[in-house]
């Protein structure tokens, strides 16, 4: 049970980070793709511009299952450092 409560506690932690850097690539993409999107409009571009640009989209989730998994990634680690038995009294 120990071992669940810990590995929470660290989700938790490194859950926050992740989702901020989520947020903050969702945001650049959206208004990356707005930019191109009005670009497009404004310059009468063809569909395969417009569908290319539809495919940047892809990208946004990409890159938050990214943050996410580095997030669960990093956890795990967190929690297997932790469960590291203390080495510092052992005499040789």
């Amino acid at each position: 049970m120990a071992a669940e409560d810990s590995f929470i506690t660290a989700l938790k932690i490194h859950k926050r980070w992740a989702d901020f850097y989520s947020m903050v690539s969702i945001i650049l993409i959206v208004l990356l793709l707005s930019g191109a999107s009005l670009l497009a409009d404004m310059t009468a571009a063809d569909a395969a511009t417009r569908t290319g640009m539809m495919v940047v989209i892809a990208s946004v989730i990409i890159v938050v299952c990214i943050w996410q998994a580095a997030a669960m990634v990093t956890a795990r680690v967190h929690q297997l450092l932790l469960q590291q038995p203390d080495r510092t009294n052992i005499r040789s």
